[in-house]
């Protein structure tokens, strides 16, 4: 077996066996996975300036601090545009047309929040991975363990996703050893990137012990997930000492219910107040053992003593030096007398390690240590290979949708962005006729987020309710944090064409780059935008779908049918009779003109396009994205 050396432990690769029951030989494309370099290494690196795409929804960045803070410390070395930014679409020169440029980036970064919920291989990206197929893509992997307390996704399908994605690299913060794990399941480096601090926020009384009312704190959960926390603040408590203690301990029942232990978190500031103001802070590892921001937070402060449970990663610091281990309940107890009655050790080690914090442990290292794990893997790419490939996606659902089947008749944006339209959710029945888009209920179960369609699931529902429209919104980046996944609406005619317009600029048509599953490229809308398409093959049945169509600005007669091959340039003048927006016009006739399949088919997307229709219940708004 390839033995992969991660600290003083080895991790066995084998090879799998052949159909015949022996095993292959030792894998060439695994050696040259090994990470090369060690996140502590970096000091003297300079990092080049790279344009970099930041894959991530909106962040509450009072919540989540760590994930707004490795972003805000990567933007500082680099030029990171995120997706809701208007420069990354732009029209092509020679089409016109609104495009994600590939050239325009040196790097994809899928953030932590985003790379969360995978539960399937095939998530949606968010925006089309093939149209920037060239530029190299990393994944900072968060929550790589299986809960039955919280919503992690599935281990396996993220590394599976990350591979799907054509990632470059992945990073998590669970440890050397899981690294090399994650590393020999195949497909792409993995590094262990340790969680960092900004020492200018938790440093910000360093040196000054002179008011320390509290003996020693412990803010956190406490629920299933963290027993040992309930075991050492009960001991704690019980110690005949008597201590002076500050314990902001919660579970999620009692914060949803207000039970005894209620507490509302601290903010920021009074955080980091708190920790100044406590001799002794107590901190434990997460699941799989994962050293969490608090022991770098407390480790910064520059006036408080951290003490914690063993942990296995001899790499971050050194026992006695730079902070304090305990095994057991009674060695802690033993550990915070000597300390509280021994001022000058607990000064010394608590000086020691901000210094070390400032050396090896910030945010700032920590992108450092991102850059040049990612240029090292892509100097060892070669360079007329593509990243992504989406033909070689696992599981294969069949060939990859590219918009064959229907005609995408553009993106849509509401006229009025504060309007909040009202959803029919039930289906009219088939004898009626539909004046407006109707949303389709949809139940998935095996998602965190219950409800979504992709394009390909909503176009096939829409045929069978005989629709010859179908239109998404909602898609790709939502609600910030989650793999969004349309809102499907079928109908049969458009109507209130006051309610919505075509997008006209590339920064309008950035809210339908979206995609709903990694496997269909085609758009699924946005928070204020509609991708509308028109089924193609719908000549069988013309009278079904094709109703009079009214105009709103001038009371003209059409024929309930079409006739069976109407000039389009007559339609076209027809439009123009109409008193039709001069963009929705050009539109029109961009779509009319464009590679339709059958003039019928052509005659349709002219007309449903032009008469407009009423959404309802899109509830449209103004959000910032991100």
């Amino acid at each position: 077996p390839l033995q992969l050396r991660v600290g003083r432990r080895k991790v066995a690769y084998r090879a799998p066996r052949t159909a015949g029951g022996k095993r292959g030989p030792r894998s060439p494309p695994l050696l040259a996975m090994l990470p090369v370099v060690r996140y502590d290494r970096v000091a003297d690196y300079s990092p080049p300036r790279w344009r970099v795409l930041w894959v991530e929804g909106r962040l509450d960045c009072r919540t989540w601090s760590y994930y707004c803070d490795v972003r805000s410390a990567f933007s500082a070395l680099h030029e990171v545009i995120r997706v809701s930014h208007s420069s990354v679409i732009e029209a092509d020169a020679a089409t016109g047309k609104c495009r994600l440029d590939a050239k325009r980036f040196h790097l994809i970064v899928v953030g932590p929040r985003y790379a969360t919920n995978v539960v399937n291989a095939l998530e949606p990206l968010g925006l089309s991975r093939a149209q920037l197929a060239t530029v190299p893509l990393v994944v900072l992997q968060n929550k790589m363990y299986t809960s039955a307390t919280e919503l992690t996704g599935s281990v396996t399908a993220k590394l599976q996703w990350a591979t799907n994605l054509g990632a470059a690299a992945g990073f998590t913060w669970l440890g050397s050893r899981k690294a090399a794990e994650f590393t020999a399941s195949g497909g792409l480096p993995y590094h262990w990137m340790p969680f960092g601090v900004d020492a200018s926020v938790y440093g910000k009384f360093a040196g000054n012990f002179t008011d320390q009312p509290f003996d020693i704190g412990f803010t956190g959960s406490s629920g299933p997930k963290y027993a040992l926390r309930a075991e050492i603040t009960a001991a704690l408590r019980s110690d005949p000492a008597r201590l002076r203690t500050y314990f902001g301990s919660w579970d999620k029942k009692n914060v949803a219910g207000g039970g005894g232990n209620r507490w509302f978190t601290l903010s920021r500031v009074n955080y980091v107040k708190q920790i100044a103001r406590t001799k002794i802070w107590v901190s434990t590892t997460g699941p799989e053992g994962i050293v969490g921001t608090r022991f770098f937070e407390v480790l910064a402060s520059g006036t408080t003593l951290l003490l914690c449970n063993r942990v296995n990663e001899t790499s971050l610091w050194e026992d006695g030096v730079h902070l304090v281990m305990f095994d057991g309940m009674e060695d802690m107890l033993r550990k915070v007398h000597h300390y509280l009655s021994h001022e000058e050790e607990r000064r010394a080690i608590v000086t020691a390690a901000r210094t070390l914090v400032l050396e090896r442990h910030t945010w700032a290292a920590r992108a450092k240590f991102l850059t040049r794990a990612t240029e090292e893997v892509i100097a060892r790419h070669p360079p007329e290979v593509p990243w992504f490939v989406d033909g070689k996606l696992s599981p294969q659902t069949g060939p990859p949708r590219d918009g064959g089947k229907s005609l995408l008749l553009g993106c849509y944006m509401p006229t009025n962005t504060s309007h909040r339209y009202q959803i029919g959710l039930s289906m009219p029945d088939a004898s009626s006729e539909w004046g407006a888009l109707v949303r389709q209920e949809h139940r998935l179960s095996d998602r965190p987020y219950k409800t979504g369609w992709s394009v390909a699931e909503c176009e096939d529902a829409c045929q069978v309710r005989g629709a010859p429209l179908f239109g998404l919104v909602c898609g790709g980046f939502c609600h910030g944090d989650a793999h969004m996944r349309g809102v499907c609406y079928c109908g049969k005619r458009q109507t209130d064409s006051q309610a919505l317009r075509p997008s006209a600029t590339c920064e309008q048509e950035l809210q339908c780059a979206t995609t709903c599953s990694l496997d269909d490229e085609r758009p699924c809308g946005g928070v204020a935008a509609m991708a509308l398409y028109l089924r193609q093959g719908l000549a069988e049945a013309p009278s079904a779908i094709a109703p009079p169509v009214v105009s709103h600005r001038r009371n003209l007669r059409r024929p309930t049918r079409m006739s069976s091959d109407p000039p389009i340039q007559e339609e076209l003048d027809y439009l123009r009779e109409t008193g039709i927006d001069e963009s929705l016009f050009a539109a029109v006739r961009a779509a009319a003109a464009g590679g339709v399949t059958g003039r019928r088919d052509a005659l349709l997307a002219i007309r449903f396009a032009a008469s407009g229709w009423r959404c309802e219940e899109a509830q449209f708004h103004s959000t910032e994205v991100v």
